[in-house]
């Protein structure tokens, strides 16, 4: 079976630079980040981002050979931090439902806190070339995943139905992704509540109203 780095041999061109290229990568993938997500990825160009950072449209060159490459390593380095951030957390608790609201608020406080990079792969890594696109969506399926677990896990013994799995998880999934294109995450509500919000609903905790299927029809 053929490694990330078989199929995506860019990933060790980016590694063998020395400690100094390495820096001027992450300078070039933050500043380029901001670029695509101002303008528009279609729109931006390499040239954009090499006048940001400040270095001629050729010496761009030297790191990066396609913008989509750059947008590539943008999405990649992205994933790797979440993953690695979240499987880290969730290792720090045990009941099933702190882990439950640990996944929801690490994905809600990515809006605030990742604010560009968490925007850039829900809109723009369409626009990625099929070997990048599928690394990425790979990285995607590793968070559900995560949560497939962690929703079996909260079942218990009723988890052995896979089809209530699926449902559950990817019910959760759409309440935690759907908030990027409305959300604000520096506006009256804060991030906390939110997760708060979506985990009170998943649970089932919010007692406001009757559902319309349990009221008496007059």
């Amino acid at each position: 079976m053929k490694t990330v780095k078989d199929r995506v041999p860019e990933l060790e061109k980016f590694e063998a630079f020395t400690e100094k290229g390495q820096k001027k990568i992450a300078e070039i993938c933050q500043s380029a980040a901001r670029v695509f997500y101002e303008k528009g990825f279609l729109s931006a160009t390499l040239a954009d981002i090499a006048s940001v950072v400040g270095l001629t449209k050729g010496a761009i060159f030297h790191y990066f050979s396609t913008k989509e490459e750059l947008l590539f390593l943008i999405l990649y380095r992205y994933y790797e931090y979440a993953l690695s951030h979240m499987k880290k957390e969730l290792q720090s608790h045990q009941s099933p439902r702190d882990r439950i609201f640990i996944y929801i608020r690490i994905f809600i406080m990515g809006y605030k806190d990742r604010q560009i990079e968490s925007r850039l792969a829900m809109n723009e890594r369409i626009h990625l070339p099929q070997n990048y696109l599928g690394v990425i969506k790979e990285k995607e399926r590793e968070f559900v995943d995560i949560l497939r677990a962690l929703v079996a896990d909260l079942l218990g013994k009723k988890g052995k139905n896979p089809t209530q799995i699926t449902l559950l998880t990817y019910s959760l999934l759409g309440m935690v992704t759907w908030p990027y294109r409305w959300f604000d995450p520096n506006g009256k509500s804060s991030p906390e509540d939110l997760a708060r919000t979506i985990y009170k609903i998943f649970i089932g905790d919010l007692n406001i109203f009757t559902p319309p299927f349990n009221r008496k029809v007059s």
